[in-house]
């Protein structure tokens, strides 16, 4: 666990292919391999727990600072006969942290041989590898599975925090698409990450404006500075709080957001990560390698 840190960010980086692990903050439950770095599609959060079913050891959850959610594996019939046929292994998604995530978002990093490199072992015995495959229609495609076979050596690069609260997208275009927003201010700060049923509000809201969006819950809320909306989102009831930075997917499902106020002890535990800082090794990965 030495190259993961509770409540840091890092960037996850193919040895192999040179291209780093996203979140598809759209449809939110796929992911994909992209040379692009300095986005906050490519940023996972840490989150350390410790596993009271293996006498006390320590599992690793990767939340993506786009959306929320948790990097998870799936095992379904169709991907099971497909790995039987050299196609790829069982399909890794993005999921809500609802439950034990034991059998589906539990990773346990494993030191490769050269350098940054670890090995995403999980906790169903597979690993998480980066393959090139070839479609039936002739292209090729970099995808993310679960695999039985030869492990990929991932490059863990951290993200330092920003030192402010990032800008929001600038407001786009009307979009046809509207959805219902459930919404709830924090007050203050919630260890577990539980928010008691009362004291949420609904409307419907047209577009996928994040700027436009922070409008409408100010003037709800009464805030008389709109700046200081933070919105957040969370994978799951057990799930995180990840400030949302993005604009809205291109879909009509009902979103949750929490509001927590700018300055305040909710806001000073939230972090954001500087996607478009130039990496470099820290002392306590340079003592480590």
């Amino acid at each position: 666990m030495d190259r993961f840190h509770d409540g840091h960010h890092v960037w996850l980086r193919s040895r192999a292919h040179g291209l780093y692990l996203h979140a598809d903050a759209d449809d939110g439950s796929s992911v994909y391999l992209h040379r692009v770095r300095a986005t906050v599609r490519a940023a996972w959060a840490v989150q350390i727990l410790r596993n009271s079913d293996s006498g006390g050891g320590q599992m690793l959850m990767l939340q993506s600072a786009a959306n929320g959610r948790y990097l998870a594996a799936t095992t379904s019939a169709w991907a099971a006969a497909a790995a039987r046929f050299g196609l790829g292994g069982n399909r890794v998604t993005l999921r809500d942290f609802d439950q034990n995530p034991m059998h589906a978002a539990g990773w346990f990093p494993i030191r490769s041989g050269s350098g940054d490199d670890v090995l995403l072992g999980h906790a169903s015995n597979r690993c998480l590898r980066a393959i090139d495959r070839r479609a039936w229609w002739g292209t090729n495609e970099i995808t993310v599975v679960m695999s039985d076979g030869p492990c990929t050596p991932w490059v863990v690069e951290a993200i330092p925090p920003r030192d402010s609260i990032p800008r929001l997208p600038n407001p786009s275009s009307a979009v046809d698409i509207m959805r219902a927003i459930r919404f709830v201010r924090a007050e203050r700060a919630f260890p577990d990450e539980s928010f008691p049923p009362v004291g949420w509000g609904c409307f419907h809201f047209t577009g996928v404006s994040l700027f436009k969006l922070r409008i409408e819950l100010a003037k709800r809320l009464g805030f008389t500075v709109v700046s200081d909306v933070i919105m957040c989102v969370r994978g799951g009831l057990f799930g995180r709080l990840t400030p949302l930075f993005t604009d809205l997917p291109f879909n009509n499902v009902t979103m949750e957001i929490i509001v927590v106020t700018a300055g305040t002890i909710a806001a000073n535990e939230l972090r954001f990560p500087n996607v478009d800082a130039v990496w470099r090794k820290t002392e306590l990965q340079e003592q480590n390698l």
